[in-house]
């Protein structure tokens, strides 16, 4: 089992910092690499740059809160951001899609439960398929939430049509869609549990028992991350502190792992590494397979290659957040409480 102890065959470079208004909480790459976007100002601002970082639109949210990790989405190419509502919708919204030219609303796209109260529709987590051809999302709703009955929903991006919908218990901390776009995964809000499903029919593929229950706490997946080839999937340690101290927590947090990654096949746990802070913010796998990139609660950038055990890390400037890596898998976008960091590997 591998625990950072190869020589990383990644080379990391800084290309360019972005500026946000207030911390940039999401970030987003279109799927030709031809802009990025970044949700700053605890959700309240949106602006996209080109790919060398002339910026092309700023958009002004009002309302909505902040939203962290995987909250922004392009689609129909570099046009159009999903994001979460801005105040004053309906309860049945699960996010707009804004048209980047104008930056206007062009739709508020209804979630699982229509008649519902927002936490059951209200989207959490999304992420489109590496053709945009799909947008999945995971709300609020969990087993604390009343007449709940589907909590994640799959749309066609063309006509944002719903496609299916599942119910996760307890609830969905984290999600990605993974392995050319047949897969989703989702990591559990508590429990420590992965699902892996059939993306467009839903059928359950693997549940993996990714971390043991904590003494501390409901153990929280706050990241989740498939490769490529739809074989491999990480996740890091998140934790709700509900009960104990503080220092018996650390002390608790410091003996495991923060991050895992097992084998689909058969639930195995092929790879670990403990030298990042908890939690792990967020995660996504390099489109050409090579590595898998997350964010800690520090100031870290780690590109892990499980395969050989190496575990590269970059400080970034400031409290990491949120990262998204470029369609080809050569330049890594990381939002930070100073703004957006824009990295080359080779």
């Amino acid at each position: 089992m591998s625990r950072g102890a190869g020589t990383p065959s990644t080379n990391v470079r800084k290309v360019f910092d972005l500026t946000t208004p207030g911390a940039a909480v999401a970030v987003a790459w279109a799927s030709d690499g031809s802009a990025i976007a970044a949700a700053s100002d605890y959700g309240g601002v949106l602006t996209v740059w080109d790919s060398n970082g002339h910026r092309i639109q700023q958009i002004t949210v009002t309302g909505g809160g902040p939203a962290l990790g995987g909250s922004i989405a392009f689609v129909a190419g570099s046009s159009q951001l999903v994001f979460p509502p801005p105040d004053a919708v309906p309860n049945s919204a699960a996010f707009s899609v804004w048209d980047v030219a104008s930056g206007a609303i062009v739709r508020t796209v209804s979630g699982p439960q229509p008649n519902d109260d927002y936490p059951l529709n209200r989207a959490l987590h999304f992420m489109t398929s590496p053709d945009q051809a799909f947008l999945a999302a995971a709300t609020f709703g969990n087993r604390g939430s009343g007449n709940l009955e589907r909590n994640v929903i799959v749309y066609d991006t063309r006509s944002w049509r719903v496609v299916q919908t599942m119910k996760v218990l307890p609830g969905v901390g984290s999600l990605c869609v993974f392995g050319g776009g047949r897969l989703i995964g989702l990591g559990t809000i508590a429990g420590g549990r992965i699902s892996v499903r059939d993306l467009v029919s839903g059928i359950p593929v693997k549940e993996i028992q990714a971390y043991e229950e904590s003494p501390y706490g409901d153990l929280e997946l706050r990241t989740v991350a498939g490769s490529p080839a739809g074989d491999l999937v990480m996740t890091g340690v998140g934790l709700v502190f509900l009960k104990g101290t503080r220092k018996e927590y650390e002390a608790w947090a410091a003996s495991i792992e923060s991050a895992r990654v097992f084998r689909i096949q058969d639930g195995a746990r092929i790879a670990s590494f403990s030298g990042a802070r908890t939690p792990v913010r967020q995660a996504k796998w390099d489109p050409k397979g090579r590595y898998v990139a997350f964010v800690d609660s520090g100031d870290g950038l780690f590109l892990w290659e499980p395969s050989i055990g190496s575990v590269k890390k970059v400080h970034v400037p400031g409290a990491s957040l949120s990262l998204d890596i470029a369609p080809d898998g050569d330049r890594i976008a990381v939002t930070t409480n100073k703004g957006v960091s824009v990295y080359s590997v080779n």
